[in-house]
């Protein structure tokens, strides 16, 4: 019998998770509305070529056939589908957007990933200036502090420093993929016999320590200085540097590193990369981007953007607060007795009204939810 088992990889959601989640959305959103970002909703079903050029990751679609015999995915991810509005309406740039909604995505069996989760997002397109990251960070920063009690560390990195390396080292483009899987992976014995060709390299030392690069702005900048890199990546450190001097300024009270070891959230990010990560929860809270590139598959001009998307199920699930030990207060009375009820209701803290039909029934409910029940049929509460 399957017709009350829940499809794999989804959960149903009530009570106190259910109405935590409600509360961080509007949160979200009325914070979206305060930062001037437009609001927009896309369709859940998207035809597949959507995606089909950015490899979306290391799950599969949820794929259907329309009437037509039309290959349709639910979104896996929602910045591609704003990228094909915009190409769709010629809607005049820039924008900023703001959203939440569902994606779906086919995780790994046994991996213990949901495949219907919430996001939230935002979305700058048209803008080249560094201050779309830095509204990004801001927004990051502000949600963080807003949402919940845990410390939040920003995680900063670029999604072409690593292919700018290791074309410096080599044409071949096998042996660059080959590079940087064993780096990004931290495959190490598999990254040390790729990288052992290059002992003559001037870079070979800072190849060994690659696999190591991150942790506190001060001591990631100290190596790069001392690496002989490619004049290539000078414009990403040093846009590293701006970003990191911006946010101790800005926000001293962020806690800051640095990782270029590790890939881009996303395959079609272009420049600085962001996440956000707490030590009481897995999984990064929120990631995001510059995806200068993105519109390439969509249209014939190409438009600067930064993304950032925020895991809404993790926030929930670090924002829910521990259960009080206050027991719940229970009051039962009959029909003619609620207005009584009602006032009780307003002034009892952590009440509520049992609908039961009779005593007996209240009395088992009172005990299923562990409160004190208030009879007003015997005079237990005196105006």
């Amino acid at each position: 019998m399957l017709n009350n088992l829940l499809p794999l990889g989804t959960r149903d959601e009530f009570g106190r998770r259910a109405t935590t989640k409600q509360q961080l959305i509007s949160v979200i959103q009325a914070h979206f509305k305060q930062r001037g970002l437009a609001a927009i909703a896309t369709p859940l079903l998207e035809n597949q070529a959507v995606f089909t050029p950015y490899q979306m990751g290391n799950y599969q679609y949820y794929r259907l056939l329309d009437p037509e015999g039309q290959t349709l995915v639910l979104r896996p991810d929602m910045t591609l589908p704003i990228a094909r509005f915009l190409s769709a309406t010629k809607v005049p740039l820039p924008q900023k957007f703001g959203y939440v909604g569902d994606i779906f995505r086919v995780s790994r069996r046994l991996s213990g990933s949901y495949n219907q989760m919430t996001q939230a997002g935002v979305e700058l397109i048209g803008y080249p200036s560094i201050k779309a990251e830095l509204e990004c960070l801001t927004i990051a920063n502000q949600l963080s502090s807003e949402l919940i009690d845990d410390a939040v560390e920003i995680e900063l990195g670029d999604a072409q420093f690593a292919q700018q390396v290791v074309a410096s080292l080599t044409a071949d483009t096998n042996r660059q993929a080959a590079i940087k899987q064993a780096l990004f992976n931290k495959q190490i014995p598999d990254y040390a016999a790729l990288i052992d060709s290059y002992r003559e390299n001037p870079l070979f030392e800072f190849l060994q320590n690659w696999p190591r690069l991150f942790g506190q702005p001060e001591t990631i900048f100290k190596q790069l200085r001392a690496a002989p890199l490619p004049a290539s990546v000078r414009p990403a450190l040093q846009r590293l540097q701006t970003v990191v001097a911006w946010m101790g300024k800005t926000m001293p009270e962020q806690a800051v590193s640095v990782d270029l070891s590790s890939q881009a959230p996303q395959k079609y990010y272009t420049g600085l990369t962001f996440r956000g990560y707490s030590q009481a929860g897995a999984g990064y809270l929120f990631s995001g981007g510059r995806y200068d590139q993105l519109l390439a598959n969509f249209q014939a001009k190409n438009e600067p953007a930064v993304g950032m998307g925020l895991d809404v199920d993790l926030l929930t699930a670090l924002a829910l607060s521990p259960v009080t030990t206050t027991p719940t207060q229970l009051i039962y009375f009959e029909p003619e007795q609620w207005p009584q009820a009602e006032a009780l209701l307003a002034k009892t803290p952590r009440a509520q009204l049992s609908l039961a039909p009779d005593l007996v029934a209240a009395q088992a409910e009172a005990l299923q939810l562990g409160a004190n029940l208030i009879d007003l049929t015997e005079g237990d509460y005196d105006d």
